[in-house]
């Protein structure tokens, strides 16, 4: 009802008061909601961040990806100040909305178009925060799944580095044994009958029958395991066996072979062929 020349009656207007009040009110809620997104939102980037550093001091051939994440993060991190800086102006105009309100109070019954522009105003920037808190949640969504991904790839790349070191570590203990010529004798023996080469022998043995053995080591920086075995006398073969792990592949192959001992320097067994046919150091 409308009194006194065209303006509202004060139960009309304290009405209208309340429904602005309560306007508001749901607009400071909205905004703590907002506050407390973009807080989750840098708390995951933070640790997310922690992560990083943590991989950065333990991975230093990883440098280069590393670099690409923290470029990623620092992305990230623009977007988040950006918005930040959205939302403080929101809060700003939302304060300058309120002091103006409270100037407004006063000669609110005189004022009544005016009050009713400024409540359009309102449901435009509730509109307007409320697509700016979708695309806060759905930006928040999105650095989870990122940072789920960066965690699965970390542990990947653990796995890789744990592998790795036990690998290096086996290397280190197989090149210390090896510096012993003892142990090289030993691990080349090993790895010729771990060859096809063996049956070979054995082949040649049932026919000549048990051949002498002599094993010694080759001259140079990388020596191989030198096998001669000499069937009665004449028939004679040496294989190079080479258990380092820097040789390629062949590692055991036949070196020399004859059928004439004549002109040929033989040197005195120093192995045998034990059960199984298998070489074994030792008469």
């Amino acid at each position: 009802m409308v009194e006194n020349g065209g303006q509202a009656s004060p139960e009309e207007l304290a009405s209208r008061l309340k429904m602005r009040e309560n306007r508001l009110r749901e607009l400071h809620e909205e905004l703590a909601a907002l506050r407390l997104a973009s807080d989750e939102a840098r708390a995951s980037r933070e640790a997310g961040e922690e992560r990083v550093r943590r991989l950065e001091e333990e991975r230093g051939r990883l440098k280069e990806r590393i670099r690409t994440l923290e470029e990623r993060l620092r992305d990230g991190r623009r977007e988040r100040e950006g918005y930040e800086r959205r939302l403080g102006r929101l809060q700003r105009e939302l304060e300058r909305r309120e002091e103006e309100i409270s100037r407004r109070d006063a000669a609110l019954r005189r004022r009544e178009e005016e009050m009713e522009a400024l409540r359009r105003e309102a449901g435009e920037l509730v509109a307007r925060k409320d697509r700016a808190l979708q695309d806060a949640l759905r930006r928040v969504v999105g650095l989870e799944r990122d940072l789920e991904e960066r965690e699965g790839e970390v542990q990947r790349l653990e796995q890789e580095m744990e592998n790795l070191r036990g690998r290096l570590g086996e290397e280190r203990e197989l090149r210390r044994r090896l510096a012993e010529p003892a142990n090289l004798l030993r691990a080349g023996i090993e790895l010729f009958n771990e060859s096809g080469h063996l049956r070979t022998v054995g082949s040649l043995s049932r026919t000549l029958g048990p051949p002498e053995v002599h094993v010694e080591l080759e001259e140079g920086g990388e020596p191989a395991v030198l096998l001669t075995f000499t069937w009665q006398g004449i028939s004679w073969q040496t294989y190079a066996a080479n258990p380092s792990p820097d040789v390629e592949e062949p590692r055991v192959y036949l070196k020399s072979a004859g059928e004439d001992l004549s002109g040929v320097q033989t040197k005195p067994p120093n192995a045998r062929i034990g059960p199984g046919g298998k070489v074994l150091l030792g008469l």
